[in-house]
């Protein structure tokens, strides 16, 4: 299924070459555009959330992680932030 391969691939792929690092704000960029691209094809958030909800099973990521992820995914979603304000968001939150 696309949608699987699409959010897999987005955030599995850029996790892979960062090995234990954190999810990075690009990452969260580019899971707020694949969000909006999947619902602009018509899946609905709950079928994307249950995508993401899947990543849980690789244990890369921490729960907290998980929990932003899938934070990203509901706001993008429902057009809260576009993915240039979950970049800046997510950067304007890094200790300086």
């Amino acid at each position: 299924m696309l949608l699987v391969r699409l959010i897999v691939s987005l955030v599995l792929g850029f996790h892979c070459a960062m090995a234990a690092a954190a999810v990075t704000c690009e990452q969260l960029a580019d899971i707020a555009y694949a969000t909006q691209q999947l619902r602009d094809q018509g899946h609905s958030l709950h079928v994307v959330l249950a995508e993401a909800g899947k990543l849980e099973l690789s244990g890369k990521f921490t729960s907290n992680e998980l929990d932003r992820i899938k934070d990203v995914v509901e706001r993008a979603f429902k057009g809260i932030r576009s993915p240039l304000e979950v970049l800046q968001e997510c950067k304007d939150k890094l200790p300086r």
